[in-house]
């Protein structure tokens, strides 16, 4: 499985959505040479005080309003951009409004969200024919290590559960 990504109207690039430390961006699907960073937009915000909340097994978040990628049309949202039909798979459901905030839903699956690295602190391209990122924290947004920082940590990892196993029992 590969990581999704997307061609907005009126762009050549693809794009991807994806997490990290409790945030959802809009990124470039592949790595760019010319590019300092694949960040284009943190898409969520605190929103309102008052929250009315539905429970869902979809993540959901409070889309900035003022969040833009530059490629907005005049009288466009970045969420207007995104709920595009020409978007084949959908992205999002609006599933609030509140103080001129949506609230969304992501329609696209964690397996198929760009995962962001938190070792390295680089993000998973949708081209990658290498192994999928590993989960190493299961929260409701889970945190990932690559493979190249997977195998650095899991040594480490796996000493330090097994003493903490053998100090277990012998004390």
């Amino acid at each position: 499985m590969t990581v999704h990504s997307f061609q907005p109207p009126r762009l050549t690039v693809k794009l991807s959505l994806g997490h990290k430390h409790r945030g959802w961006y809009l990124i470039f699907a592949y790595p760019y040479r010319t590019l300092d960073s694949r960040e284009i937009a943190r898409l969520d915000t605190s929103g309102p005080l008052k929250t009315r909340g539905v429970w869902s097994t979809r993540p959901r978040f409070w889309f900035d309003p003022h969040a833009c990628s530059g490629w907005e049309a005049d009288g466009e949202t970045l969420l207007d951009l995104l709920l595009s039909p020409a978007i084949l798979e959908p992205l999002f459901a609006v599933v609030d409004h509140e103080a001129g905030y949506s609230k969304v839903e992501v329609l696209v699956p964690e397996h198929k969200l760009a995962h962001f690295c938190e070792g390295c602190e680089r993000w998973e391209a949708a081209g990658d024919a290498a192994l999928r990122w590993f989960m190493v924290r299961s929260s409701p947004l889970p945190s990932y290590l690559c493979p190249a920082c997977h195998s650095h940590d899991w040594f480490g990892a796996r000493l330090q559960r097994s003493l903490k196993r053998t100090l277990s029992i012998c004390c």
